[in-house]
């Protein structure tokens, strides 16, 4: 009888230490533990932000040097391109930096060791769509200023290098399109493709 009641004692106690509040994470049952998909979704969070996205590519901006870029893009880029000898003026080299769309490529030249180029294809970052009659109503040397209010806004900015800059800008229906481009802040050239 003593053992019995020895051993109904033992277990009550042993219960209780399980939900004393100094436990150890060992003793804190399964359900007190992070998630798995809270960690997955963490994890994937991370991963993106090492990638290129629309909104990092506008915040690059010519004259950087290849750390200040990848401070702000999370990764390294790819070497895909090398002319010259490091150190010297002329040193030029291109290299594509992964994106966080399957279908999208980007591309930034350094020379000296500073951004002189960056294109994108794909990354759209823009919702503004042109009609044919806005098109036409786009005269070179307007201001980018005077397109943009003529357009609705900015395009998706695909390329920059110095004082030129190219935007691409949807059609209203499918595989409709135009692109322009400034020299200078002023409006070299206009193309467009079905639209309607």
């Amino acid at each position: 009888m003593k053992k019995l009641i020895f051993s109904a004692a033992l277990v009550i106690s042993l219960g209780l230490a399980g939900c004393d509040e100094n436990a150890t994470k060992e003793d804190k049952p399964v359900n007190e533990y992070p998630k798995q998909e809270t960690i997955a979704s963490a994890t994937k969070e991370k991963v993106a932000t090492n990638k290129l996205t629309a909104e990092k590519f506008r915040q690059i901006i010519e004259g950087m040097t290849y750390e200040e870029v990848i401070k702000i893009v999370g990764s390294e880029g790819k070497m895909i391109s090398e002319i010259g000898t490091a150190g010297e003026p002329n040193h030029t080299i291109l290299y594509d930096f992964e994106t966080d769309g399957s279908l999208t490529a980007v591309n930034m030249m350094f020379k000296g060791g500073k951004l002189i180029k960056k294109t994108q294809m794909g990354m759209s970052s823009s919702n503004v769509k042109i009609t044919m009659e806005q098109f036409n109503k786009l005269e070179n040397d307007m201001s980018e200023a005077q397109v943009f209010e003529i357009l609705g806004g900015e395009g998706e900015l695909i390329t920059e290098s110095g004082d030129l800059k190219m935007y691409t800008y949807a059609g209203k229906t499918s595989y409709t399109s135009a692109s322009i481009t400034f020299q200078d802040g002023k409006l070299m050239n206009k193309t467009q493709m079905r639209l309607e």
